[in-house]
């Protein structure tokens, strides 16, 4: 499979202070909401090791649209946010970047 065309998502997540757990359960629980959109690679949720209360979301998307024009739009998009907002402290910060082959 070609990676010409496939972009990273980088979302930094500010959550509410001490709810680090809630938020990972609320994560896992609707995980699949992004796992079955079209064009979704490979995702992972990570703590800073750095910066309490803070997460990495890196998104692997075949290419920009399947993020911004298909997911980002639909009902799953939106369930997927209803069940993490009430965790998060601030807006999420987003870029997208190129993807790079990963062995593993």
């Amino acid at each position: 499979m070609s990676t010409r065309n496939h972009v990273t998502e980088l979302a930094l997540l500010s959550i509410r202070p001490g709810q680090g757990a809630a938020f990972e359960a609320a994560f896992a629980s609707v995980a699949v909401l992004v796992t079955s959109a079209e064009g979704h690679i490979r995702h992972r949720l990570v703590p800073a090791v750095d910066q309490a209360d803070a997460y990495l979301l890196e998104v692997d998307w075949t290419d920009l649209a399947a993020h911004v024009e298909r997911f980002e739009p639909s009902a799953a998009h939106a369930r997927f946010m209803a069940s993490l907002e009430p965790f998060l402290a601030a807006e999420p910060f987003v870029i997208h970047v190129p993807c790079c082959n990963r062995s593993g």
